[in-house]
């Protein structure tokens, strides 16, 4: 009786912190892969306030942003890949995509490898918006 209720009681603790992390790893700033996924996806939905966000906020004059915005939205993100994520330390990351971006009618594919740092327990894109 006491080895049937140690097993319930165990097995309810690592139900419940199985269940915790996983819910602490959901959130679209819990890895460099999910971050630039996140980046990404706000790219191609035109989403230029999340990119901000994602980026860490802007530093930079308000008519900087308006002109980072403005070139933001004439590029249209036609399809991404992340193809490879290198873990540098537990604070930062380089991210390998592959981009195929559309300008004017012009299709151009590209593959970068974006920088990522973890600050405060969030994972945020380290390069500038454009660079």
């Amino acid at each position: 009786m006491k080895l049937n209720r140690f097993l319930w009681t165990a097995l309810t603790v690592l139900f419940m912190l199985a269940a915790g992390c996983s819910l602490f790893q959901r959130g679209e700033q819990s890895s460099p892969h999910k971050l630039t996924e996140a980046y990404l996806e706000a790219f191609r939905n035109g989403d230029f306030e999340q990119m901000v966000s994602l980026s860490g906020g802007w530093e930079g004059t308000p008519e900087e942003l308006d002109f980072y915005r403005k070139v933001v939205e004439m590029i249209e993100l036609k399809s991404y890949t992340i193809e490879e994520v290198e873990v540098i330390s537990k604070n930062e990351a380089y991210v390998r995509v592959t981009l195929i971006l559309s300008l004017l009618g012009q299709e151009k594919t590209q593959t970068n490898n974006l920088r990522v740092l973890k600050k405060e327990g969030k994972w945020y894109l380290a390069e500038g918006i454009i660079e």
